[in-house]
């Protein structure tokens, strides 16, 4: 009987530590250090803050040379002929019809000699214009070189390199906005299950309580010493707070899936949390302070004020339009002409060019115009864009200013509140083991003591949350 007992036991733990070994311990800090390594919105920032540099190489490569190289075999099928016509000398005749020999300036007749080596004497000749079709090409022509171009001047060119620069600085900019809320999220995820907790812990006690009222209750009515109406009245109270801790579970489970969210975890990995609601209430904000501190730390403003830059540099772009262009261009190639059959006979003939061209634009139907028009109206937008947020901004803050304010006298009433239910509770005992206090009496001063409790957990919830929001607003984690 021992030894399956034993083997029991032993599975039970292995069990038990493997569970646990499965856990992952969660502080606040390793909370944030998972949500910046895995969340999804910091890895879009990671993705773009790429994208930002790759935007910048190929801006500049713009203003680069282009170098290139080409190939290329042609057959032609047919070779299209020119129709040309050619003088064909004929001999002149005497009024005989004997041919009239060529003579020089002294009078003799010109000599020639044939290849046979038979000799004659030149014709004095007229010209004929006989037409003949003649074929210009091979059938085959084999091409290859490099060509080069390099822009000297391009005010686009100019104008998206400054932009790529802009661009590079609205990406850092944003993906530190990302990060700034994505550890604010984090932190109230984070206190969030803290306070789930602890509603769990301070609920399920006070069902305790009152499950063991109604069952003295219950037995002092069975006795007769108290009225049905105490009973029914236990019993609705254990019926209540039952219904109550079954939505605080609810919510504590919504409230740990929202923590492994955050933590770019998976929903069904166990997690335990470390850490504690309870703080230190810092009294010497100062909303001037920290309004300035805001104003020159916050990389929401740097990210607008960048996009007003990348506006106004969009307006250039525009206006380079009007702008010429001048580049440089070159060629060198070898080309090959043959016919079939005849390739070894073929012989590579060399060319090369170098060329500066200047492309001045005139009309194009007021469309760079109707353009220009167009970014200077979403550059006035972003003015607009960057004076409305930082209002708003100001007014956040102001607001989290007050959360901090209104969550820290909470803290302090809560304290005085905890200390005296806590009070009244003991009181309450005492009373009742003299005889001078019903059950309900001690009941209702335990439940007043939990709600007290409870209320000065959500106030230093509320007291976290606000100061997690007050890092993000001024630039801080």
């Amino acid at each position: 009987m021992r030894k399956p007992l034993l083997l029991l036991t032993l599975f039970l733990s292995a069990f038990t530590a493997s569970l646990f070994a499965d856990s992952i311990e969660l502080s606040l800090d390793r909370a944030i250090s998972m949500a910046l390594e895995n969340n999804i919105g910091m890895q879009n920032a990671r993705e773009e803050l790429l994208k930002a540099k790759a935007q910048r190489k190929e801006a500049f490569s713009s203003a680069l040379p282009v170098l290139s190289g080409f190939g290329q075999l042609s057959h032609s099928f047919s070779i299209a002929t020119q129709p040309m016509s050619f003088p064909v000398p004929f001999g002149v005749l005497d009024a005989g019809g004997v041919p009239v020999p060529l003579r020089d300036g002294a009078g003799n007749t010109v000599p020639y000699t044939l290849p046979n080596g038979s000799t004659g004497m030149l014709q004095q000749t007229g010209v004929q214009l006989v037409p003949v079709d003649l074929a210009f090409g091979s059938e085959n022509t084999m091409v290859y070189g490099l060509s080069l171009t390099q822009p000297l001047f391009e005010g686009r060119v100019i104008a998206a390199i400054r932009g790529a620069n802009v661009y590079g600085d609205l990406a850092e900019s944003s993906a530190q906005v990302t990060r700034l809320t994505v550890v604010e999220n984090t932190k109230k995820a984070f206190y969030g299950v803290l306070m789930a907790d602890k509603m769990i812990e301070v609920m399920e006690n006070s069902l305790n309580v009152m499950q063991r009222n109604l069952a003295n209750v219950q037995a002092l009515y069975a006795q007769g010493k108290i009225a049905e109406y105490d009973v029914i009245r236990a019993d609705v109270q254990v019926a209540n707070q039952t219904s109550m801790v079954s939505n605080a579970r609810k919510m504590r489970e919504l409230a740990y899936a929202g923590l492994k969210r955050a933590c770019g975890l998976e929903i069904d990995q166990d997690i335990i949390t470390k850490g504690e609601l309870q703080v230190e209430i810092n009294h010497d904000l100062i909303l001037k302070e920290l309004e300035m501190k805001m104003l020159y730390n916050q990389p929401l403003l740097s990210q607008l004020d960048a996009n007003v830059r990348l506006m106004k540099e969009n307006i250039l772009m525009v206006k380079a339009e009007f702008m010429p262009s001048v580049a440089l261009t070159g060629s060198y190639q070898q080309m090959l002409p043959y016919n079939d059959g005849e390739y070894e006979e073929g012989e590579f003939r060399e060319s090369s060019s170098l060329a500066v061209g200047v492309n001045v634009p005139i009309f194009n139907g007021f469309g760079s115009t109707a353009r220009v028009q167009k970014a200077k109206a979403d550059h006035r937008k972003s003015e607009y864009q960057q004076v409305d947020t930082r209002e708003n901004l100001l007014l956040e803050l102001k607001s989290i200013y007050l959360s901090i304010q209104e969550s820290s006298r909470k803290i302090e009433a809560g304290r005085k509140g905890v200390e005296q239910a806590r009070k009244a509770v003991d009181m309450a005992q005492r009373l009742f083991t003299q005889g001078m206090a019903s059950q309900l009496q001690v009941l209702d001063a335990q439940s007043a003591s939990d709600q007290a409790e409870l209320g000065l957990y959500q106030a230093y919830f509320e007291y976290n949350s606000a100061r997690a929001s007050l890092a993000r607003a001024l630039g801080e984690e």
